[in-house]
């Protein structure tokens, strides 16, 4: 079977959306070839006359798919009452930063270069060798030549990401790069939204079959999709049809602790109680209920809102979104990384609660689930990988503190890579996670749910 590319297009079936004229130079570089970007950021730039270079950090794979596609790939949109296929056309250029990095370079460093956006996790902002490195090297070769402004913007689940990303870029520069880019270079944070799970042989069998062709860059994502940004561009904004807003950290906050964070928590769960999706962990018998306590007594009590959004209507609409059957989101991808992940999804709204004098009862559970998956074994005694760039001190913390819940409180509680004073030294909230973590052990998760 021939691949999906320029020539094939035209052969499509009519009942796949195809992209019209395709700009054929691109004005957007992007950092990080995920899913996520291919059913997101690059579907809202299909249609504005914009184009995308898709540069991957290590692996090559989709971009080498893509590349031999012309870049043109499909989204497959899976609603409860049937899936609809889009080819998009935004993609223009692929580039390999392990082994183009010069090329790279002189991208973040070309006037064509309007806006740096960035899909690469939140883990990639630790590491100065890594992205922001490359950024602040292509800032400083822009800047020699007195290039034009540039907007660096981050679409990763981070609070604040755009102070994050400067926070990460700005120390590696040398003072003269440092001084134009006061000048010339905007971080602006933004929030996204829109659950994709990862692409399968399933995802790629049925485009084959819908289109005619093989596209080995297919991805799949739930009908939802939201793009909140920051309105501080330092040169020409692309004609995103996003919501742009002078403060994000409202919806930024609502979406990590009500989306993300209820995400995790049924993720963790899930795992343990031997469900493979988000789906089937929350049609497990007490998930919905608690999930919607959860929501309605600690996390919307934690957070003040975006105005005229009420934070309880918008985490039944999350669930309802988890619900969905066609989105088969794994709890183990969901569950990686949980160390760099919980501190804003997790552990920020606790420490607000308890700040404010709230009782963090309910909010332990997420924490106990979490531990016991550290732990590596499931309800049935199963063994669980543990996916984290601290894998080996968090296992290492549990392994010291034996078989008793409170002590493996107590050491998960001790990581301060992962969780801030003073969330660390609560005593209500150690109390609490040390009583579910016993249910867990004792009951496992579908009766500990039922109980709760």
């Amino acid at each position: 079977m021939e691949s999906l590319n320029a020539k094939t297009l035209a052969d499509v079936p009519g009942t796949v959306r195809v992209p019209g004229t395709r700009p054929d130079r691109a004005g957007i570089l992007h950092i990080g070839a995920g899913a996520f970007h291919r059913a997101h950021q690059a579907v809202y730039t299909d249609g504005t006359g914009w184009g995308i270079t898709v540069a991957a950090p290590r692996s090559r794979e989709v971009i080498d798919a893509l590349a031999a596609q012309d870049g043109l790939y499909t989204v497959a949109t899976l609603g409860p009452e049937g899936t609809e296929l889009r080819v998009v056309g935004s993609i223009v250029d692929t580039l390999h930063i392990a082994t183009e990095e010069e090329r790279a370079l002189d991208l973040i460093a070309a006037d064509e270069t309007h806006v740096v956006t960035l899909t690469v996790t939140e883990k990639a902002y630790r590491d100065p060798h890594g992205v922001p490195g490359l950024l602040a090297k292509g800032l400083a070769r822009r800047a020699e030549h007195g290039g034009a402004p540039l907007t660096i913007l981050s679409c990763d689940n981070l609070p604040d990401n755009g102070a994050a990303t400067r926070a990460a870029v700005e120390p590696l520069l040398d003072e003269a790069t440092r001084a134009w880019a006061e000048q010339h270079v905007t971080f602006p944070s933004s929030m996204v939204d829109r659950i994709v799970p990862a692409s399968t042989r399933a995802t790629f069998d049925r485009a084959a079959e819908t289109l005619g062709y093989v596209d080995d860059a297919a991805v799949e994502a739930e009908p939802f999709t939201q793009w909140v940004i920051e309105d501080r561009f330092a040169g020409p904004r692309p004609d995103w049809d996003a919501t742009f807003t002078d403060d994000v950290a409202g919806w930024e906050r609502l979406k990590l602790r009500t989306l993300n964070g209820v995400h995790s928590t049924l993720a963790y769960l899930g795992a343990l109680a031997g469900a493979e999706t988000i789906s089937e962990t929350l049609a497990l018998t007490g998930a919905r209920n608690f999930a919607e306590r959860l929501i309605a007594d600690q996390i919307a009590p934690s957070l003040t809102p975006p105005d005229r959004t009420d934070p309880v209507a918008y985490g039944h609409e999350v669930l309802e979104r988890f619900a969905n059957p066609g989105i088969r989101h794994r709890c183990l991808q969901i569950a990686m990384d949980g160390s760099q992940k919980l501190p804003q999804r997790l552990f920020g709204t606790i420490a607000d609660l308890a700040e404010a004098g709230r009782p963090i009862g309910l909010i332990a559970l997420p924490l106990a689930a979490w531990i016991r998956f550290c732990a590596g074994r499931a309800d049935d005694g199963s063994a669980l990988p543990l996916d984290d760039p601290l894998a080996g001190p968090l296992r290492q913390s549990l392994t010291a503190a034996g078989d008793h819940p409170a002590a493996q409180v107590g050491a998960i509680l001790g990581v301060r890579q992962v969780v801030p004073e003073p969330v660390a030294s609560n005593h209500e909230l150690r109390l609490a996670a040390t009583a579910w973590l016993v249910d867990l052990d004792r009951l496992g998760v579908a009766r500990t749910l039922e109980n709760a």
